[in-house]
């Protein structure tokens, strides 16, 4: 999404929803190569209250994205990467492997899996993310036993959920820019599918999370100048400020 903002200067909320199109292509692809693979890291009994959660999240937050202006939410987004970020980098790599899972989380467990999938969803439509930012370091952190090729594999099933729903929505407004929409679609199931198959190398898991927490804060860093300096005139404002100041 900051991309499609920052590099081909789609509105926030038509970038929202045209990377939405990347992250429902990523998340499918990124799903189906991870059930057919031989050590599939899919935990359904964490995957499924993700999703019931996630689709009752997902409607609040394209009703909720009506109501909040450009600037909020750009703020929101940079408090969480920043939040989000100096986690990762600075915690201990977990272990790619899921230790011995009992099956159940117990209601409470479960209940906590559910209101996570709530606040994923929600953050979604608003966002223009599939959610990973908040469930992987949540499921992490509560529940460390299911690895971290555990939380990437539930993450990324219910971005499946959350992606496809919130881009309906979008598309019944024509916020859907399908000009880019189905490039970076087409882009995305390649390196994907790739993307799965270097997780469960040995090793990989700690490297993606250092160049994760970077990336993360470099693209705080581009969002919080907009927040606190305003953003960039437009090439239309900059010939009005120039007719103006001659």
């Amino acid at each position: 999404m900051p991309l499609l903002h920052y590099g081909f200067r789609l509105p926030l909320r038509r970038a929202v929803a045209t990377g939405l199109c990347l992250v429902c292509a990523t998340s499918i692809a990124s799903t189906s190569t991870e059930l057919m693979h031989e050590e599939s890291a899919l935990l359904w009994e964490v995957v499924l209250p993700l999703v019931v959660g996630a689709l009752a999240g997902a409607q609040f937050g394209f009703t909720l994205s009506k109501y909040v202006n450009e600037r909020a939410l750009k703020g929101v987004f940079t408090f969480l990467l920043v939040v989000i970020g100096l986690k990762i980098l600075l915690s201990t790599s977990v272990p790619a492997a899921a230790a011995e899972v009992s099956g159940s989380f117990g209601v409470g467990g479960t209940a906590g899996i559910v209101g996570l999938g709530v606040l994923a969803g929600t953050l979604s439509p608003l966002l223009g993310i599939g959610g990973g930012l908040i469930v992987v370091p949540a499921l992490l952190l509560s529940m460390p036993e299911i690895g971290g090729n555990g939380a990437r594999a539930a993450s990324l099933a219910m971005a499946c959920v959350t992606s496809v729903r919130s881009i309906q929505l979008y598309l019944k407004e024509r916020s859907v820019d399908m000009s880019v929409a189905p490039w970076i679609a087409l882009g995305a199931l390649s390196g994907a599918v790739l993307g799965v198959q270097f997780a469960h190398l040995p090793g990989a898991s700690a490297i993606g999370q250092r160049v994760f927490g970077v990336i993360l804060l470099v693209t705080a860093v581009r969002f919080g100048k907009d927040v606190f300096m305003g953003p960039a005139p437009t090439g239309d404002q900059q010939k009005d400020l120039a007719k103006i100041s001659s």
